[in-house]
Protein backbone atom coordinates (compact mmCIF):
# COMPACT_ATOMS: atom_id res chain seq x y z
CA UNK A 1 0.00 0.00 0.00
CA UNK A 2 2.72 2.42 0.99
CA UNK A 3 4.68 1.53 -2.12
CA UNK A 4 1.68 2.21 -4.33
CA UNK A 5 1.15 5.63 -2.73
CA UNK A 6 4.82 6.47 -3.17
CA UNK A 7 4.71 5.47 -6.82
CA UNK A 8 1.59 7.57 -7.38
CA UNK A 9 3.24 10.55 -5.67
CA UNK A 10 6.36 10.18 -7.83
CA UNK A 11 4.24 9.87 -10.97
CA UNK A 12 2.29 13.00 -10.01
CA UNK A 13 5.47 14.97 -9.39
CA UNK A 14 6.93 13.86 -12.70
CA UNK A 15 3.73 14.86 -14.47
CA UNK A 16 3.86 18.31 -12.85
CA UNK A 17 7.53 18.77 -13.78
CA UNK A 18 6.79 17.64 -17.32
CA UNK A 19 3.91 20.09 -17.64
CA UNK A 20 6.06 22.94 -16.33
CA UNK A 21 8.84 22.08 -18.77
CA UNK A 22 6.35 21.87 -21.63
CA UNK A 23 4.90 25.30 -20.86
CA UNK A 24 8.38 26.80 -20.43
CA UNK A 25 9.52 25.28 -23.72
CA UNK A 26 6.57 26.75 -25.59
CA UNK A 27 7.23 30.20 -24.16
CA UNK A 28 10.92 29.95 -25.03
CA UNK A 29 10.04 28.95 -28.58
CA UNK A 30 7.64 31.87 -28.99
CA UNK A 31 10.28 34.23 -27.61
CA UNK A 32 12.93 32.80 -29.95
CA UNK A 33 10.70 33.13 -33.03
CA UNK A 34 9.90 36.74 -32.16
CA UNK A 35 13.60 37.49 -31.69
CA UNK A 36 14.38 35.82 -35.02
CA UNK A 37 11.86 38.10 -36.73
CA UNK A 38 13.46 41.09 -35.02
CA UNK A 39 16.88 40.06 -36.33
CA UNK A 40 15.66 40.19 -39.94
CA UNK A 41 13.80 43.48 -39.29
CA UNK A 42 10.35 41.91 -39.58
CA UNK A 43 8.53 43.82 -36.85
CA UNK A 44 4.90 42.83 -37.57
CA UNK A 45 4.79 39.51 -35.71
CA UNK A 46 6.88 40.61 -32.67
CA UNK A 47 4.64 43.66 -32.30
CA UNK A 48 1.73 41.31 -31.59
CA UNK A 49 3.67 38.49 -29.92
CA UNK A 50 5.55 40.41 -27.21
CA UNK A 51 2.45 41.94 -25.53
CA UNK A 52 0.69 38.56 -25.63
CA UNK A 53 3.74 36.84 -24.16
CA UNK A 54 3.90 39.35 -21.34
CA UNK A 55 0.20 38.92 -20.54
CA UNK A 56 0.48 35.13 -20.55
CA UNK A 57 3.55 35.14 -18.31
CA UNK A 58 2.03 37.56 -15.80
CA UNK A 59 -0.75 35.02 -15.20
CA UNK A 60 1.75 32.42 -14.00
CA UNK A 61 2.81 32.78 -10.34
CA UNK A 62 6.15 30.99 -10.72
CA UNK A 63 7.59 33.12 -13.53
CA UNK A 64 10.74 35.03 -12.60
CA UNK A 65 10.89 38.80 -12.85
CA UNK A 66 14.00 38.48 -14.99
CA UNK A 67 12.03 36.95 -17.87
CA UNK A 68 9.33 39.62 -17.67
CA UNK A 69 12.01 42.31 -17.69
CA UNK A 70 13.62 40.73 -20.75
CA UNK A 71 10.32 40.84 -22.63
CA UNK A 72 9.77 44.46 -21.61
CA UNK A 73 13.26 45.30 -22.89
CA UNK A 74 12.60 43.63 -26.22
CA UNK A 75 9.26 45.41 -26.54
CA UNK A 76 10.97 48.73 -25.86
CA UNK A 77 13.65 47.98 -28.46
CA UNK A 78 10.94 47.17 -30.98
CA UNK A 79 9.08 50.41 -30.22
CA UNK A 80 12.26 52.44 -30.54
CA UNK A 81 13.15 51.12 -33.99
CA UNK A 82 9.55 51.61 -35.07
CA UNK A 83 10.00 55.27 -34.02
CA UNK A 84 7.23 55.06 -31.41
CA UNK A 85 9.12 57.49 -29.21
CA UNK A 86 6.08 59.02 -27.54
CA UNK A 87 4.96 55.65 -26.13
CA UNK A 88 8.37 55.11 -24.55
CA UNK A 89 8.73 58.67 -23.27
CA UNK A 90 5.54 58.34 -21.23
CA UNK A 91 7.52 56.39 -18.64
CA UNK A 92 9.70 59.43 -17.93
CA UNK A 93 6.76 61.63 -17.02
CA UNK A 94 5.08 59.01 -14.80
CA UNK A 95 6.04 59.28 -11.11
CA UNK A 96 8.03 56.40 -9.64
CA UNK A 97 8.09 55.01 -6.14
CA UNK A 98 11.28 55.38 -4.18
CA UNK A 99 11.57 51.58 -3.89
CA UNK A 100 10.71 50.86 -7.52
CA UNK A 101 13.46 49.05 -9.42
CA UNK A 102 14.10 50.23 -12.98
CA UNK A 103 16.04 48.08 -15.44
CA UNK A 104 19.12 50.10 -16.51
CA UNK A 105 18.99 48.92 -20.13
CA UNK A 106 15.30 49.70 -20.40
CA UNK A 107 15.89 53.15 -18.94
CA UNK A 108 18.60 53.78 -21.55
CA UNK A 109 16.21 53.00 -24.40
CA UNK A 110 13.62 55.31 -22.84
CA UNK A 111 16.20 58.08 -22.56
CA UNK A 112 17.15 57.71 -26.23
CA UNK A 113 13.49 57.83 -27.22
CA UNK A 114 13.04 60.99 -25.15
CA UNK A 115 15.92 62.69 -26.97
CA UNK A 116 14.52 61.62 -30.35
CA UNK A 117 11.16 63.01 -29.32
CA UNK A 118 12.82 66.32 -28.51
CA UNK A 119 14.26 66.36 -32.03
CA UNK A 120 10.78 65.97 -33.46
CA UNK A 121 9.17 68.57 -31.15
CA UNK A 122 8.49 72.26 -31.68
CA UNK A 123 11.46 74.34 -32.72
CA UNK A 124 11.10 77.32 -30.40
CA UNK A 125 13.90 77.79 -27.90
CA UNK A 126 11.78 77.45 -24.75
CA UNK A 127 10.24 74.14 -25.83
CA UNK A 128 13.58 72.76 -27.02
CA UNK A 129 15.21 73.49 -23.67
CA UNK A 130 12.30 71.98 -21.77
CA UNK A 131 12.39 68.80 -23.88
CA UNK A 132 16.16 68.57 -23.48
CA UNK A 133 15.78 68.80 -19.71
CA UNK A 134 13.46 65.80 -19.87
CA UNK A 135 15.98 63.84 -21.94
CA UNK A 136 18.85 64.78 -19.61
CA UNK A 137 16.83 63.64 -16.61
CA UNK A 138 16.11 60.33 -18.37
CA UNK A 139 19.81 59.72 -19.03
CA UNK A 140 20.61 60.58 -15.42
CA UNK A 141 18.00 58.05 -14.27
CA UNK A 142 19.65 55.41 -16.46
CA UNK A 143 23.04 56.12 -14.91
CA UNK A 144 21.61 56.05 -11.39
CA UNK A 145 19.90 52.76 -12.17
CA UNK A 146 23.33 51.23 -12.78
CA UNK A 147 23.69 51.41 -16.55
CA UNK A 148 27.42 51.12 -17.27
CA UNK A 149 27.33 51.39 -21.06
CA UNK A 150 29.81 54.02 -22.32
CA UNK A 151 27.23 55.47 -24.72
CA UNK A 152 24.88 56.21 -21.82
CA UNK A 153 27.38 58.60 -20.22
CA UNK A 154 28.34 59.94 -23.66
CA UNK A 155 24.71 60.71 -24.59
CA UNK A 156 24.16 62.32 -21.18
CA UNK A 157 27.15 64.65 -21.59
CA UNK A 158 26.21 65.35 -25.22
CA UNK A 159 22.69 66.36 -24.24
CA UNK A 160 24.10 68.64 -21.52
CA UNK A 161 26.49 70.27 -23.99
CA UNK A 162 23.80 70.79 -26.63
CA UNK A 163 21.49 72.36 -24.04
CA UNK A 164 24.22 74.72 -22.85
CA UNK A 165 24.99 75.80 -26.43
CA UNK A 166 21.33 76.42 -27.24
CA UNK A 167 20.79 78.33 -23.99
CA UNK A 168 23.83 80.54 -24.69
CA UNK A 169 22.90 81.13 -28.32
CA UNK A 170 25.88 79.27 -29.81
CA UNK A 171 23.50 76.72 -31.33
CA UNK A 172 20.11 77.48 -32.81
CA UNK A 173 18.56 74.03 -32.90
CA UNK A 174 18.97 70.36 -32.06
CA UNK A 175 20.90 68.09 -34.42
CA UNK A 176 18.64 67.10 -37.27
CA UNK A 177 17.13 63.61 -37.10
CA UNK A 178 17.15 61.57 -40.27
CA UNK A 179 13.71 60.50 -41.45
CA UNK A 180 12.82 57.01 -42.65
CA UNK A 181 13.21 58.12 -46.27
CA UNK A 182 16.63 59.64 -45.68
CA UNK A 183 18.33 56.96 -43.59
CA UNK A 184 18.59 53.18 -43.77
CA UNK A 185 19.93 52.91 -40.24
CA UNK A 186 18.48 50.03 -38.25
CA UNK A 187 19.05 48.11 -35.05
CA UNK A 188 22.11 46.42 -36.60
CA UNK A 189 23.83 49.74 -37.33
CA UNK A 190 24.37 51.97 -40.32
CA UNK A 191 24.80 50.27 -43.71
CA UNK A 192 28.26 50.37 -45.23
CA UNK A 193 29.07 52.32 -48.36
CA UNK A 194 32.15 53.37 -50.37
CA UNK A 195 33.90 56.55 -49.21
CA UNK A 196 32.26 59.66 -50.66
CA UNK A 197 35.52 60.94 -52.19
CA UNK A 198 36.24 57.65 -53.99
CA UNK A 199 34.83 56.39 -57.27
CA UNK A 200 33.00 53.09 -57.27
CA UNK A 201 35.53 51.65 -59.75
CA UNK A 202 38.32 52.31 -57.24
CA UNK A 203 36.56 50.58 -54.37
CA UNK A 204 37.98 47.09 -53.87
CA UNK A 205 36.29 44.35 -51.88
CA UNK A 206 38.56 41.93 -50.08
CA UNK A 207 37.08 38.45 -49.78
CA UNK A 208 38.72 36.12 -47.22
CA UNK A 209 40.26 33.04 -48.77
CA UNK A 210 38.52 29.76 -48.11
CA UNK A 211 40.56 27.64 -45.62
CA UNK A 212 40.70 24.73 -48.10
CA UNK A 213 42.04 26.96 -50.88
CA UNK A 214 44.60 28.44 -48.52
CA UNK A 215 45.80 24.99 -47.49
CA UNK A 216 46.06 23.86 -51.12
CA UNK A 217 48.06 26.95 -52.07
CA UNK A 218 50.45 26.28 -49.20
CA UNK A 219 50.97 22.66 -50.29
CA UNK A 220 51.52 23.58 -53.97
CA UNK A 221 54.16 26.24 -53.30
CA UNK A 222 55.99 24.55 -50.42
CA UNK A 223 59.61 23.78 -51.38
CA UNK A 224 59.24 24.95 -54.99
CA UNK A 225 60.58 28.44 -54.55
CA UNK A 226 57.69 29.76 -56.60
CA UNK A 227 55.97 32.93 -55.41
CA UNK A 228 52.64 32.35 -53.74
CA UNK A 229 49.60 33.72 -55.49
CA UNK A 230 47.14 35.59 -53.35
CA UNK A 231 43.46 35.22 -53.92
CA UNK A 232 40.69 37.53 -52.86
Amino acid sequence: MKRSVALLAIAFLLAVVGAVCLVAGRFERRLAVAQEDMAVLDFDDPQNEYPQLQQDLEKLPWVSQRLLTEIQLRRATLQYWQRHYADLAKDVASPKRSDEQVDPNLQFIIANATFRLAQQGPRDKTTILRNLDTAIRAYADALRAGNERPDTAFNYELALRIRAEIASGKRKDLPFEMTEDQSDANMHGDPGEPPKDMKVQQFQIRIPMDPKDFKNSQEQTAGTGQPRKRRG
